[in-house]
């Protein structure tokens, strides 16, 4: 056998040993415990009075789908309020590598997030950190899954390591 076919020959197993390996791929519970938000749901959420977004009350339909594998989570919003009327997505998922969620977030006003962080039992703690305008802000997203029925989460922001204000709470109660 020449050098070259040795070489060919050893990158086609390396390559067949990999797709083998992609295919056995299957999520974790990390990964299946993102599942409370399989769903349609309806939302109500009251903005504080805070610096990025107007306060005031805030409605929107949010439809939750796994997407192809089952290792994250699609989430759909279609918002109204103060804002007037916006959509948004969300990606969630498990990071193996990290051993801590994300939640990847863009709307229809431009705007885009990343959050990471833990959970610990039905409580997940995401921190999405941004500078604004020459400010460092720190967003904090605390998401309960309080029952199959409803998730509640607060939304909290901290201006260049100032203490933490309350800038939203919501309630989705599934359709």
């Amino acid at each position: 056998m020449t050098k070259r076919a040795a070489i060919i020959a050893t990158i086609a197993l390396v390559l067949v040993a990999s797709a083998g390996q992609a295919q056995e791929a299957k999520p974790g519970p990390e990964h299946e415990k993102l599942g409370f938000w399989i769903g349609e749901w309806t939302i109500e959420a009251q903005a504080k009075p805070n610096p990025l977004f107007p306060e005031g009350p805030y409605n929107a339909t949010m439809t939750a789908e796994w997407f192809e594998g089952g290792f994250q989570v699609l989430c759909r919003y279609d918002w109204t309020g103060a804002l007037g009327p916006y959509a948004e997505l969300n990606i969630m998922g498990y990071d193996q590598v990290n051993q801590e969620y994300f939640n990847y977030a863009i709307d229809g006003l431009g705007s885009n997030m990343v959050f990471t962080g833990p959970a610990e039992g039905n409580v997940f703690s995401y921190l999405a950190e941004f500078e604004a305008e020459g400010t460092h802000v720190a967003f904090r997203w605390t998401v309960t899954d309080d029952s199959p029925e409803v998730i509640t989460w607060t939304s909290e922001l901290s201006i260049d390591g100032g203490p933490w204000i309350l800038a939203g709470e919501a309630r989705a109660t599934r359709q």
